[in-house]
């Protein structure tokens, strides 16, 4: 039975006003978000050779603000994906009831539709970002908007088979769990870095980066290794930033960074109490000692802070309630982030100074410089 336009109207407007919008970044910029299935075409997914290789992709592009024509609210995920995170956090709580449905009730406030653009404007520097093992990338929308919001041009990439759900235009679905997240399973870890490497490649071979370009890698959790190692395959990432990630998976930690690095480390997680950060450190150290590399700590930071965990937790207080987020605001800890990754990317692939990665500041004195070697970009 069709529902009276009245009654519709009404229905539509109290869905609205249960959703949950997060907070739009104080950014230079408003972001735009597309997404994108790029295929791998001749090459087999090194999971299932059944078929060809292809990835699901959320691209940030920066707008500036006078050029937005509208803004929409759009869902943080898909219903479908939220639906199966909803299921594993259930799983991962026990007895205690998980909040079905908040996660398909955020939305965020995007650009969605811009002047035309000038044909003259210059490419915005870009960002890749690469979520944590056994994820989604829509855990990193937040991210993935605040960095677009100071200029950037951020890919945020799935990797299939290791996501835990990917779902494509087709309505193919694929589910995670092949790579374990297991720190001794060194040859399985180090296979799917290797996989996730030639994904980063594809992302920039879809874009037509060309060789001489510099482009970043932000890398949460598992992504950390991750960028290591993509800056090793591909010559166009010049500069890596790990998210509180061990660097797990055989020859990662001894192969150092090979450009400019940045370690950003949880309260209490940093290279004297992580083995494979300290030998991380000693390779660069011993075989690049002229290469920039830093190491932050954030004081009462958590694991959960280096993605949208922290700001999902803050604006939602069912999620609260059971103690998703952490002690760190979310907002504070994605503004913070935002600024740091904003200054290090500005020095290590545009030449500017150092900003914030100069040493500790009095803006934010959470933040805790541990170690450090060289002073300017190789």
């Amino acid at each position: 039975m069709q529902l009276p336009k009245v009654l519709t109207a009404i229905f539509y407007f109290f869905l609205k006003v249960q959703a949950v919008l997060l907070p739009v970044p104080h950014t230079l910029y408003l972001a735009k978000w597309t997404t994108s299935e790029l295929i791998n075409y001749g090459f087999p997914d090194p999971f299932n050779t059944s078929h060809t290789r292809r990835i699901m992709i959320s691209r940030y592009t920066p707008v500036r603000k006078r050029d937005c024509l509208q803004t929409c609210r759009l869902p943080y995920m898909p219903e479908f994906i939220a639906s199966v995170e909803d299921e594993i956090f259930q799983a991962d709580m026990g007895a205690t009831p998980w909040p079905r449905g908040v996660l398909a009730s955020l939305e965020v406030e995007m650009c969605c539709k811009e002047r035309r653009r000038d044909h003259h404007d210059k490419p915005r520097p870009l960002l890749l970002l690469g979520p944590g093992l056994n994820t989604t990338r829509y855990w990193y929308s937040g991210m993935g908007q605040s960095l677009a919001g100071m200029g950037f041009e951020v890919v945020v990439m799935d990797h299939p088979y290791e996501t835990d759900v990917v779902q494509y235009p087709d309505g193919t679905v694929i589910y995670g769990g092949r790579v374990p997240a297991d720190a001794e399973a060194v040859e399985e870890l180090r296979f799917a870095l290797e996989v996730r490497a030639k994904d980063a490649t594809l992302v920039l071979d879809w874009l037509k980066v060309p060789k001489s370009a510099k482009v970043g890698f932000v890398g949460s959790s598992f992504g950390g290794p991750a960028a290591a190692v993509a800056m090793r395959r591909d010559g166009r990432i010049a500069a890596g930033v790990n998210l509180d990630g061990g660097m797990f998976g055989a020859g990662v930690a001894e192969g150092g960074a090979v450009r400019p690095f940045l370690i950003f480390g949880a309260d209490g997680h940093n290279t004297t109490t992580d083995e494979t950060w300290g030998r991380f450190w000693d390779a660069t150290a011993e075989r690049r000692p002229g290469l920039w590399m830093k190491e932050l700590s954030v004081v009462n930071a958590t694991h959960r802070t280096f993605l949208d965990f922290s700001l999902v937790g803050e604006v939602s207080e069912e999620l609260r309630r059971v103690g998703f987020g952490g002690v760190v605001s979310g907002v504070w800890a994605m503004g913070m982030m935002t600024e740091y990754l904003t200054d290090f990317f500005r020095f290590a692939l545009m030449g500017k100074g150092e900003g914030l990665l100069a040493g500790e500041s009095g803006r934010f004195p959470e933040v805790k410089f541990l170690r450090s070697q060289g002073t300017q970009p190789l």
